[in-house]
């Protein structure tokens, strides 16, 4: 499930229920994750019961002088790999250390999801991922960067280098329970397209009030000369420990695998504090493929 954007004070601290395991003369130490499994029903004859991308990281902080922080965090995640002979795997997720200050800003070097990924505001499912939001061939995905980011109250700005050739650029800004953000990414000299670029940008909208909230993003992305498109809308309502959603996103581009509409209704319910079960519908309708419907049962117990 995709998050609005937090500050970076909060990104330091680790997540609200992370444990910190060390604390001394300036330096703390956190253990965070969750355990996560589901039931897939495709259909009467395809039933899956899987671990669903169970994760554990580590959090570290040091104070170096005033204003001025150090941290760094690894996070390890459990894959099923359908691709490898290898049936289960364990991966990091994300490796990186980082610089903040007070005044000048966060750097962060290492493994690291950029800033499109915290834009698909209109995602609150567990299951469904949205079309297109990570795409390696334009550095969107999880990458080995430097990322930048600024922040001015309410508005932040963040630059990601990936390499020569690879670089995004973004912003955010928060007004009133509104949250809008862009973020521009650009490959150069692709030597497969025979060197012209690959490019993507997305815009994302976020709006709560009280137990409402509504989102929607817009994504287009020029790939090896092939444009695709995305719009994307979702609402999700909480009333007390229990939450309902519903998302749609419509894909278009030039080729027919790339024409299609994606569905997400689902609800969850908090059976005791960092335990939540959820159920989900899932219908994907495709040019090529046709359509096809799921049912996730699942859970997570976060720590």
């Amino acid at each position: 499930m995709k998050k609005t954007i937090l500050a970076t004070a909060i990104l330091l601290a680790g997540a609200a229920n992370a444990a910190e395991v060390y604390n001394n003369e300036g330096t703390s130490i956190s253990l965070g994750g969750s355990f996560r499994g589901n039931v897939v029903i495709d259909n009467s004859d395809d039933v899956k019961f899987q671990d669903a991308g169970s994760r554990f990281d580590i959090k570290a902080v040091k104070d170096i002088a005033d204003g001025v922080k150090a941290f760094g965090q690894i996070e390890i995640k459990y894959t099923n790999d359908d691709t490898t002979d290898i049936d289960d795997v364990l991966y990091v997720n994300k490796a990186f250390v980082g610089l903040e200050h007070d005044v000048y800003g966060t750097f962060v070097l290492g493994k690291q999801l950029g800033l499109n990924d915290d834009l698909v505001m209109n995602d609150f499912s567990y299951e469904t991922s949205t079309y297109l939001a990570q795409a390696s061939e334009v550095g969107s995905d999880t990458q080995d960067q430097l990322k930048y980011t600024k922040s001015f109250e309410s508005a932040s700005v963040v630059v990601g280098l990936i390499d020569q050739d690879t670089y995004s650029i973004g912003g955010t800004y928060d007004v009133a329970g509104l949250s809008l953000g862009v973020a521009y990414n650009i490959k150069n000299d692709v030597a497969a397209t025979n060197g012209s670029d690959n490019s993507a940008i997305i815009v994302g909208a976020q709006y709560s009030m009280d137990a409402l909230t509504v989102g929607a993003h817009y994504q287009a992305t020029d790939i090896d000369d092939a444009d695709k498109s995305v719009y994307g809308i979702g609402a999700t309502y909480s009333l007390g420990l229990a939450r309902a959603w519903v998302m749609l996103d419509i894909l278009d581009g030039d080729n027919d695998s790339d024409e299609g509409s994606l569905v997400s209704i689902g609800a969850d319910y908090e059976v005791v504090k960092d335990v939540k079960a959820y159920v989900e519908y899932q219908f994907d309708d495709n040019e090529v493929n046709g359509s096809d419907s799921k049912v996730f049962l699942g859970g997570r117990v976060y720590f």
